[in-house]
């Protein structure tokens, strides 16, 4: 990928910590003050990110900030006239047919409309002003023309179906410290090993392999196996299920994954791949 051009990466990024800082903004979401915190939330895990690049947006959950994958996404959309949307497209757009999951698509088809002047209009006005109301208010207009906190996900390579919610995902951090909670105070074994070393004894792909070892080795090898679905994960959703919570599902290209609650960022589990009739024949995850 080629190198971002400074000057409108900052820029793009000082005008969303400005519009998203504001409690007027995103008022849509179901709890706009969780869906700001979350957008600007950066946690610290040290070290230097990696260079940031579209498929590292829409593919896999990304240690680096919303905040700063969005201004990612609208900078290469700036520098190159396309959508970024559009440039991942086989990969992200090889829907998983999960059942009792139906696919909209009205948010990805406002968001392809937005046509590559309004990109660049906004563009020129968050680099040339330095007033922070002109700013605001100039991304306040992008973030409505996308289509509000719904268009903000999609933007982000969230899918849209028909149960998802208009709320802001967690951060991969987030994924991971609910992961390696301990399952009890007295016990080393992790909520994530604990549910990892059930799911290979009932799962019969061979694609988690066997779960060996002591507490320690097997909270290594089950954070390395969520870690490895957080990364390549390529479809990614913030959806309800009956009668339960928000979720944050994620699956790879297999359509292997795992879920956590979004309301309350606890692990939840892993998922083999969907299955035809999987709720007739008794399936579970």
């Amino acid at each position: 990928m080629e190198t971002l051009a400074a000057q409108p990466l900052v820029s793009i990024k000082r005008a969303l910590h400005i519009f998203f800082s504001h409690e007027s903004s995103v008022l849509d979401a179901e709890d706009p003050a969780q869906f700001r915190a979350q957008i600007l939330r950066h946690d610290d895990d040290g070290g230097d990110l990696p260079e940031l690049t579209i498929d590292n947006v829409l593919v896999g959950v990304s240690k680096a900030s919303y905040v700063y994958q969005l201004a990612v996404i609208i900078t290469v959309w700036h520098g190159t006239g396309t959508n970024p949307l559009l440039q991942s497209s086989e990969t992200t757009d090889a829907a998983l047919t999960i059942e009792g999951v139906t696919p909209e698509f009205s948010s990805r088809s406002r968001v392809l409309a937005l046509s590559i002047d309004f990109i660049r209009t906004f563009v020129a006005a968050v680099t040339n002003s330095e007033d922070e109301e002109d700013v605001r208010a100039a991304t306040a207009s992008l973030v409505d023309q996308l289509g509000g906190a719904r268009g903000i996900l999609t933007l982000l390579g969230f899918q849209q179906t028909v149960g998802s919610r208009n709320l802001a995902p967690l951060t991969l951090r987030q994924c991971l410290d609910a992961f390696g909670q301990r399952h009890t105070p007295t016990e080393p074994l992790t909520v994530g090993a604990r549910a990892f070393s059930k799911h290979c004894a009932r799962s019969a792909s061979g694609w988690w392999e066997e779960m060996k070892g002591n507490d320690a080795a097997k909270n290594a090898r089950a954070e390395r196996k969520v870690r490895e679905l957080l990364t390549a994960a390529t479809w990614k959703n913030v959806h309800s299920l009956p009668h339960a919570h928000a979720t944050l599902e994620t699956r790879n290209a297999l359509g292997y994954g795992a879920r956590w609650d979004a309301e309350t960022g606890a692990f939840r589990g892993f998922l083999e791949p969907p299955m035809v009739n999987g709720h007739e024949i008794k399936w579970r995850h």
